[in-house]
Formats: C-alpha cells, sequence, structure tokens
C-alpha cells in the first residue's frame, strides 16, 4: 500500500513547528531567569547620573553653569566605566575561550555594554541641548580630564609613598637618603597672563578696534597663561594646546583655515568652544554682581529717603 504524499509534508511540518514552539518557551523560560538572577556589572549604581537628573528636574531651576558641570561630571564617569569595560571584555574573551566563565556573564557584559551605550547617546543628546555641536566635545574633555586627574592621584602618591618608605627605613635602623630634587607643586606655574575680553551679548569676541571710544564696550575677560616675547610668544588654551596670541584672536574671530589637518582642527575647535564657555561663566558672575550692587544701592537709597521722612516728620512736629 502506498503512502500518501502528504504524510512526510505532514511529519516535516509537525517536526518543524514542535522545535519552534519548544525554542519560543525555552528562550521565554531564560530571559526570565536571567532577568531573576541579573546583577548588574557596576553594582556601585550612577551617581552622577542621579544628580544630573536630580537637578534637572530642581524647582526653582539650578543655574546652566551647574547643569554643565553635573552633566561633565556624568561624561567623566562614563569615560571611566568605557575603559573598565574595554580592559573587562579583552579578560572575558580569554575566559570564555579557556572555558573558564559562562554564557550568564558574558549575557550581563553584553547587557551592559548596551546599557552604556544608550547612558552615552543620553550625555550626547543632553549636550547639544546646551550648545549645539557640544555633544561632540563633552567625550574628549571627559577624557582629558580623567586622564588629568589619575596624574594627579600618581603625582600625590608620590609623596606618600616616599613617608611609608621612610618610616620602613627608620623602624630597621637603616640610613634615610636625602631626596635630591624635590617635586614641585601641581599648579600652573606663574607667568604671563592674556586676557580675552568678550562681547558684551555674550557672543564671540569682537575684532581688533571695535571697543575703540566710539564703538562697544567689551564685556569681563578671562585671563590664560602667556610665556615668550614676541615671535616665541606662545598662549596655553584650556585644552592644553600652545597657539601665539595672533593666533589666539584669529580663533575666537572667525572660522577655521580649511587646510588644517582634522587632528589640530578639532583641537582648536575644543579650544574655541572651552573659552566661550569661560567667557559667559565671566559675564554671569559679572551680571550677578552688577545685580548685587543695584540691589544694595536701592537698599540704600530706601534706607536714605526713609530717614528723610522721618526727619521731615519730627521737623514739621516742634514747628507745630
Amino acid at each position: 500500500m502506498a503512502l500518501s504524499i502528504f504524510v512526510p509534508i505532514g511529519y516535516v511540518a509537525t517536526l518543524v513547528v514542535s522545535m519552534l514552539v519548544f525554542s519560543r518557551i525555552y528562550r521565554r523560560r531564560s530571559a526570565l531567569n536571567l532577568a531573576k538572577s541579573y546583577q548588574p556589572w557596576f553594582p556601585e549604581g550612577h551617581e552622577a547620573r542621579d544628580i544630573y537628573q536630580t537637578l534637572v528636574a530642581a524647582d526653582p531651576a539650578a543655574p546652566e553653569a551647574v547643569l554643565k558641570a553635573a552633566l561633565l561630571n556624568r561624561a567623566m564617569t562614563d569615560v571611566r566605566r568605557i575603559m573598565r569595560m574595554r580592559d573587562d571584555k579583552q579578560a572575558l574573551g580569554t575566559l570564555l575561550q579557556k572555558g573558564s566563565i559562562g554564557d550568564e556573564t558574558m549575557a550581563r557584559f553584553t547587557l551592559a555594554e548596551k546599557e552604556l551605550e544608550a547612558e552615552i547617546l543620553d550625555v550626547v543628546s543632553e549636550a547639544n541641548t546646551f550648545r549645539e555641536g557640544w555633544g561632540q566635545l563633552i567625550f574628549p574633555t571627559a577624557s582629558e580630564m580623567v586622564a588629568h586627574l589619575k596624574h594627579k592621584e600618581v603625582y600625590y602618591d608620590i609623596q606618600r609613598q616616599r613617608a611609608a618608605e621612610v618610616k620602613r627605613l627608620e623602624d630597621e635602623g637603616k640610613p634615610v637618603p636625602k631626596a635630591t630634587v624635590e617635586l614641585p607643586p601641581l599648579i600652573t606655574p606663574p607667568g604671563t597672563k592674556i586676557e580675552i575680553q568678550g562681547a558684551p551679548g555674550g557672543g564671540p569676541m569682537p575684532p581688533p578696534g571695535a571697543g575703540g571710544p566710539g564703538g562697544p564696550q567689551s564685556g569681563p575677560g578671562i585671563s590664560l597663561p602667556m610665556t615668550g616675547t614676541g615671535a616665541d610668544a606662545r598662549v596655553t588654551l584650556p585644552n592644553g594646546q600652545q597657539i601665539h596670541p595672533a593666533q589666539l584672536a584669529a580663533l575666537m574671530q572667525g572660522p577655521l583655515p580649511p587646510n588644517l589637518p582634522p587632528q589640530q582642527a578639532a583641537m582648536l575647535m575644543q579650544a574655541r568652544a572651552q573659552l566661550v564657555a569661560l567667557q559667559e561663566q565671566a559675564q554671569a558672575q559679572a551680571q550677578q554682581q552688577l545685580e548685587k550692587a543695584a540691589a544694595v544701592e536701592a537698599g540704600e537709597s530706601t534706607t536714605a529717603s526713609t530717614a528723610a521722612t522721618k526727619t521731615a516728620t519730627v521737623e514739621d512736629g516742634e514747628d507745630a
């Protein structure tokens, strides 16, 4: 008796449907088990992000400078996590090849990578709300700040290590060698300062000659360290780059030359953004000082008018 052609087709269809149902149920249960036993890759949480979100939702609203500082601190935390996950990824790859860890650990790490990617995109979008294009510069700036803090930690730890070594030698009764080189303090060396004046409305720096007797007066400025004189003069920008004072004026006044290398152009754009931010901060502080002075003058005038009114009332009473 010949079998119908539908018998093998039905068998294959039943087998495929059974495998699909089994796969769906297995994946759902695996996801539930992973969610129940999930532990974040960074169990300490994200305090910098919580602080920034609290400041954004604060009533009354926090100053813009405070929000920018909180966002930059959040970016610095993300940079530290990027560095840590980069190191962890190499170690996990080696351990996975040796069979020392299971798939659950790699699944946790993959979820942490996706969360960090979403966090980076969120920081970039938040930075662009303050100033268009700042999102492309906030993470390079945060990376430089993290590297600077690491350098400071290592630098200041030298004294602690030396004190511990001296104490150990003294306890053992061994001679303590004298230091031949004294560590200088980690501060900006004193030198000539160059001041950048800001425009009255918080815009870019006015061209030379615009602040003369007939032109508008410049707003509050910022000071930058300068070394050398003449053709050898160099101004140190906030990001550490050194340029000639004439180049500084050109940097603040107009677009960059089109023939610059991409890396140098990015550094100059970053320096310009930092200088503009410093100018805005100086202008905000100057505005606050003016408002305080106006409030003090208003209070003094009110007090004087009140005293004059009382004096006039007393004189009228005496005349009566």
